[in-house]
């Protein structure tokens, strides 16, 4: 025969245990190890607010993993590529000290186009599956009509004009402090086979692989928690990966434009033409002031990016109502909760951490 449990006197309880909560508790003749028998509470649901806070820590961990990945590649693919070159005999010593490791501007060209297709999207891409993220990053999209696609992209492209003015006030003003800019070689010749390549190799694969890692993973994988949470988080990430401390004020204001648009149109596309509109500009600008005196191709540049910023005011007016429609508000978290369970995630701390001081060697050193 089972023994039967001592009978426990009703003035030996709490009180606490005869006031049932709500969700009222149920009897359990066998309570979890280590409870007392009688009544027994189960332990709460969590509240929403700490469901949103574990989805955004798990997201967080995810994007700063597909940014530990493109720091990764960025920083040692051409690296190891080069060791392996030395190793196969393709490669001498003396060749890495001279310029463009001792190839003509095409070749090195094509080997840069493919260095960086393979650190940007490989380890990216292996994160993403590894994580389950297997969906396209650059769809499904919304159809914008002919005209808000027209107006979109000239809107764009004046904010970034307008992030092209501040960030070249912010570069004087770091040139002064003793900021070292790092040096660009020079990989454009005068001839319509180079531009075409140039232009291949640093706008068109620049358009479509970093809005595919940054607006279609990073801004995608945030919009849960709010449109303008995912576009400034973004748009921070977007600077910190050029690596380059003259370029971060302006990357980080065209992610911002980037951003605002494929929230308020849902449409990435839009993110890559503009993209490409911008960086093929920037192209376009070198080739034609390649014969040009420092003074005139000084006062050309200052042309055209004002006269861009102009149509982009006039676009932006026309569209407005299009263009800057209210968002709502999907978090239940206050900004700073946002931000905060964020930089709680290991993986987006590590990955902005070691962005930060990527950035500052490379000014400083």
């Amino acid at each position: 025969m089972i023994p039967k449990e001592p009978y426990t006197p009703c003035c030996s309880r709490s009180a606490a245990q005869f006031t049932p909560q709500p969700p009222y508790p149920y009897y359990s003749p066998q309570p979890p190890y280590g409870q007392p028998t009688g009544w027994y509470v189960p332990p709460q649901p969590p509240s929403p607010h700490q469901l949103e806070r574990r989805a955004l820590r798990r997201d967080g961990n995810f994007v700063g993993g597909i940014l530990l990945a493109i720091t990764a590649g960025t920083q040692l693919t051409f690296s190891v590529l080069v060791f392996f070159l030395m190793l196969c005999g393709v490669l001498t010593f003396d060749q890495l000290q001279q310029p463009l490791l001792g190839m003509s501007k095409m070749t090195y060209l094509l080997l840069y186009a493919g260095v960086y297709t393979f650190a940007m999207l490989v380890p990216a891409l292996l994160v993403a599956l590894c994580s389950g993220r297997r969906y396209f990053p650059l769809s499904p999209h919304e159809r914008v009509n002919a005209g808000d696609t027209f107006f979109g992209v000239l809107a764009a492209m004046g904010l970034c004009m307008a992030a092209n003015v501040v960030a070249g006030i912010v570069a004087g003003f770091l040139e002064q402090l003793g900021a070292k800019v790092p040096e660009t070689p020079d990989l454009l010749e005068h001839t319509p086979q180079s531009l075409l390549l140039y232009m291949a190799v640093f706008a068109v694969l620049p358009a479509l692989i970093e809005e595919l890692l940054l607006r279609g993973y990073v801004l995608r994988s945030l919009r849960p928690y709010g449109d303008w949470f995912a576009v400034t988080v973004s748009a921070l990430v977007f600077g910190l990966m050029h690596g380059n401390i003259e370029q971060i004020p302006f990357a980080f204001c065209v992610g911002m434009a980037l951003g605002w648009l494929c929230v308020m149109t849902d449409n990435i596309w839009l993110c890559v033409a503009v993209h490409f509109c911008n960086n093929a500009m920037s192209c376009l600008m070198e080739y034609f002031t390649l014969d040009m005196s420092t003074e005139d191709a000084g006062l050309f540049n200052t042309i055209v990016i004002y006269a861009v910023l102009f149509i982009g005011l006039i676009a932006l007016l026309v569209r407005r109502s299009e263009l800057f429609r209210r968002l709502p508000r999907k978090s239940l978290l206050t900004g700073g909760e946002r931000f905060g369970t964020l930089l709680s995630a290991p993986a987006f701390l590590i990955a902005v951490l070691l962005m930060g001081i990527i950035t500052i060697w490379e000014a400083v050193m």
